[in-house]
């Protein structure tokens, strides 16, 4: 744990160098925004043969996506009418979440395709004629279209399908398996088998594709590439070279369904942090959690925590750590004139008629969160971390004036909390 408080006192302090990438525990790529998946699988098929598999993976896959920090929404054996209701406020929910979200869909169950177009099957299609696709069906591309009109950060599409033709005796359908689909930029498509082949629904409870993405989910963090690299050669031995998976990537960062931990990092210091914080009284406790572990086990209730306290306002809301005042105590310093030499007059005890200019030389006044022990940040000078000048601390508060600072202004700083209220107030009135 010591070496875990010593990164976030590195991180803080804004340290670079060795000491931010030996740990690296949120790697430049993953993601620090919210995870929403929709997961459909459909097997009790009315017009045709059931499939016994699919309603099972997709409970698998809900089960693996939610350790990974997804809020998962589960449709089971569902008819057009629900697959299209469900993928609908799929798209809505990732408009309302922001550009940081990673949205995930996963589909197990029959699919086709015809004309160059992949469909995605309901429990209740009943097709006698290539042409009634469109209107039974539910067409790959617009699952597609949702996902990318809400313009987020990260796009994983993952297709269970092709596990056979459910209408042989229909004509045209000629092609086996599925399309190929462009991944437009910030996009991640993986299909059980390749273009043009069958996949398997297996025999064990799950299919072999999504039986081996659950492990490979659940097992040691990597990237996107490497965990369906190590599916795919699972599916090829499992299937004796019947199967090969396939994916199409435009992903310009790494992904992580879970992030690496590193040697500071490890799910023991997860565990020890979220036992410090699941009492949910202090917001910047919260914070430090979601920001140390964003792809954490407990990402979920700390969110929950955090919203109820700010909903609530109040004492909660405006709790103190390790001697730093909360936001809104510190507000009152937005409505001051605040100059880089003049003498600050709200805030912490500590920094109250002390001037920027002053505190930026100086010792850190409080530890980067409640706990830290006293050797790691007792007796430091900010001036060791930082080649810090009026217009380089004018740049940093000006960071403070943007539309994502309004998380950073809640987190533990070692000058506190009224510092960065400061420094926001100097950046509104010019830096004079």
């Amino acid at each position: 744990m010591v070496r875990l408080l010593a990164l976030l006192f590195a991180l803080a302090f804004g340290m670079p160098g060795p000491a931010a990438a030996e740990f690296r525990l949120v790697p430049e790529g993953a993601d620090g925004g919210r995870r929403i998946a929709l997961v459909i699988g459909n097997g009790q098929y009315r017009a045709v043969g059931a499939l016994p598999n699919p309603v099972a993976d997709a409970m698998l896959m809900k089960q693996t996506l939610e350790g990974a920090g997804f809020t998962v929404t589960l449709l089971a054996d569902a008819d057009q009418a629900t697959m299209k209701q469900g993928i609908a406020d799929f798209g809505r929910s990732l408009r309302a979440a922001g550009p940081d979200t990673v949205a995930l869909f996963y589909y197990a169950g029959h699919a086709v395709q015809s004309f160059g177009n992949n469909y995605l099957l309901p429990v209740d299609s009943a097709i006698r004629d290539e042409a009634d696709l469109d209107l039974v069906g539910v067409e790959a591309g617009w699952v597609l279209r949702q996902l990318f009109s809400a313009r987020v950060r990260t796009n994983i599409v993952i297709l269970d399908a092709c596990r056979n033709n459910p209408f042989p005796e229909v004509a045209g359908f000629t092609d086996k398996g599925l399309a190929e689909m462009n991944a437009p930029t910030g996009s991640f498509i993986a299909y059980a088998t390749a273009p043009g082949s069958v996949a398997l629904d297996g025999t064990g409870g799950n299919s072999p594709y999504t039986r081996a993405l659950a492990d490979e989910i659940a097992g040691d963090p990597d990237t996107i590439e490497n965990i369906f690299k190590r599916v795919r050669i699972r599916v090829l031995n499992e299937t004796n070279g019947a199967q090969t998976p396939w994916e199409s990537s435009s992903l310009t960062s790494d992904f992580y369904f879970r992030a690496p931990a590193g040697p500071g990092g490890s799910a023991t210091d997860e565990a020890a942090l979220w036992e410090s914080v699941k009492d949910g009284s202090d917001p910047v406790k919260l914070q430090l959690y979601l920001w140390a572990f964003p792809q954490g086990s407990h990402r979920t209730e700390a969110e929950a925590l955090l919203a109820a306290i700010n909903a609530g306002g109040g004492a909660a809301a405006a709790g103190e750590t390790g001697g730093q005042t909360s936001q809104a105590n510190s507000q009152g310093a937005e409505s001051m004139l605040v100059t880089f030499s003049t003498p600050i007059r709200s805030g912490e005890p500590q920094i109250v008629g002390r001037s920027i200019e002053e505190l930026i030389r100086s010792e850190p006044l409080f530890p980067p969160f409640e706990g830290i022990p006293d050797e790691l940040w007792k007796g430091q000078h900010c001036t060791n971390c930082h080649q810090w000048t009026r217009d380089r601390i004018c740049e940093q508060a000006q960071f403070y004036l943007g539309a994502e600072a309004a998380r950073s202004l809640e987190k533990p700083h070692p000058l506190g909390l009224g510092f960065k209220q400061t420094l926001k107030a100097w950046a509104q009135a010019g830096c004079p």
